[in-house]
């Protein structure tokens, strides 16, 4: 073979074909992909390709990691879908389960109710009847009814019982009862609405007194099995149910970051893990008036009782309700979210999981409210702003304050020399602006429990909006470092 014929031979044999081979493996895999996608927008129903792209354009846009959905009537699964990927890198479906948070209320309401149905509770009795231990520091707890607990009227609040802000969390439900021995109430009984996780740790309680069952074994036999929920699970805190669910996930600057859920004891009030497959179940079984493939869980009155709300609130037991009697409820975490609606008129139930939590730019409720109007035809409206928008302005603010930071150390010397002469109320005047967004960031907590009545530790502060919260405490630290500056330099030349 001459030299001409071995390069031949080489090129063809040792480079080209493999060069071929690959290129033809990755066209295959491209091609298969596509095939792939496109079948799958093929499967979906004609009536539902508008709700798959709204939630995949309203995905796109805020930059959420992964999400599970399911619609149903009260007959079938009419809808469902998994977007994005969970924390173990894996591509969400139907089964990838979810921290719910506080769409577990509805369980906890609902295993009340059952019990109320056997006889056993009578939901307008004081809760002190059930459980003897129940004290407080307050003669009003006394007459808490059962139905106040679960209406969250019962007077109890953040603002008395601050149990997002504890290091220390209750170990147990019992617990919960003990810490609130040295409380006050917050407002009479029935008076007044406020959300408050621990009404739903008493009742988890109640459950386990009147049943003698622990709470997660009663879920587990008299709903769960029942409904055959088989990936659903009842945990006493978010250190416990981290064991069972991927990392989820916080917004910092608009990027998703895998992060651990603070410690945070959540039984009776945000303890289920679930998976949109299971919800399903769930919600057909209201669709249904209680029942569920020929199993009675609850009376169409028990359903109807747990729809009833008190006249000055929209809270029923473990369901918001609106005034055209849909229900629904939200569920908050720092790393996950959770939304459950049932259009009653139109006889659908939806749930969205998010492997995402709360965060100040992200309006999760807009997937719940886009895919409802939907299915009720009217257009599902989304947001100029969203979360991509509102963090570059924060960045942006970021940016201008480091700015004018520079400009006031490099107009210093200049700006001593013009107020030399002034008066010293003048200077602390001006130095008292700069150093307001200190005292806002030294107040923020106080500030948020004044809007929101709820009461939330640094920790969960931040994890709520990193961006909001590292633009400020750059403002306050520039701030106070100019004041300090101008000071120090304001002293050396009275001084000279």
């Amino acid at each position: 073979m001459n030299l001409r014929a071995k390069y031949s031979f080489l090129c063809k044999n040792i480079l080209l074909l493999p060069m071929i081979k690959r290129l033809k493996t990755t066209v295959f895999t491209c091609l298969t992909l596509a095939f792939a996608c496109i079948q799958t927008y093929a499967q979906i129903p004609e009536q539902f390709k508008p709700i798959d792209q709204f939630i995949q354009q309203n995905m796109d846009k805020n930059h959420i990691p992964g999400l599970s959905i399911a619609i149903v009537n009260k007959d079938q699964v009419i809808f469902s879908k998994g977007y994005g990927k969970d924390g173990e890198n894996k591509a969400i479906i139907s089964s990838t389960p979810f921290a719910i948070a506080s769409l577990s209320k509805a369980f906890t309401a609902m295993a009340v109710m059952q019990l109320v149905e056997a006889g056993k509770i009578n939901l307008d009795a004081p809760v002190k009847q059930y459980i003897p231990s129940f004290k407080m520091a307050d003669a009003r707890a006394d007459k808490i009814t059962v139905r106040q607990f679960l209406n969250q009227t019962s007077g109890l609040s953040d603002v008395v019982y601050p149990e997002l802000s504890f290091k220390q969390q209750p170990a147990s439900t019992k617990n919960t009862i003990d810490n609130l021995k040295d409380v006050e109430l917050d407002s009479n009984p029935g008076e007044t609405f406020r959300y408050h996780n621990p009404n739903y740790h008493i009742m988890a309680h109640l459950v386990e007194i009147v049943s003698q069952e622990k709470f997660a074994d009663y879920l587990q036999k008299h709903i769960f099995t029942p409904l055959q929920m088989t990936h659903t699970s009842s945990h006493h805190s978010t250190l416990e149910f981290q064991r069972k669910v991927p990392q989820g996930n916080i917004f910092v600057f608009g990027q998703a970051v895998k992060t651990n859920e603070p410690n945070w004891f959540i039984e009776g009030s945000a303890g289920l893990v679930s998976t949109t497959s299971d919800l399903a179940k769930w919600l057909r079984l209201y669709l249904n008036k209680g029942e569920y493939q020929g199993q009675r869980l609850l009376s169409e009155k028990g359903i109807e009782t747990m729809f009833s709300h008190p006249a000055n609130s929209s809270y029923g037991l473990g369901w918001f309700v609106d005034p055209q009697k849909n229900v629904s409820h939200s569920g908050v975490f720092w790393t996950y979210q959770a939304e459950q609606m049932i259009l009653a008129k139109e006889g659908y139930g939806i749930v969205i999981l998010f492997n995402s939590g709360i965060n100040a730019f992200q309006d999760y409720h807009s997937f719940m409210l886009g895919v409802s109007n939907i299915l009720t035809n009217q257009a599902a409206e989304t947001s100029f702003m969203n979360d991509s928008m509102y963090e570059l302005l924060i960045a942006t603010f970021i940016i201008i304050t480091l700015i004018l930071t520079v400009f006031s150390f490099r107009n210093m010397k200049m700006w001593v020399i013009k107020h030399r002469a002034k008066s010293s109320w003048v200077i602390i005047s001006k130095n008292i602006v700069r150093l307001l967004p200190l005292v806002l960031l030294a107040l923020a907590p106080t500030l948020l429990t004044l809007i929101s009545h709820r009461v939330l530790s640094w920790e969960r502060i931040f994890l709520m909006a990193p961006s909001v919260i590292i633009w400020l405490g750059i403002v306050a630290f520039c701030n106070l470092m100019v004041v300090v500056s101008r000071s120090i330099r304001l002293r050396s030349r009275d001084n000279f």
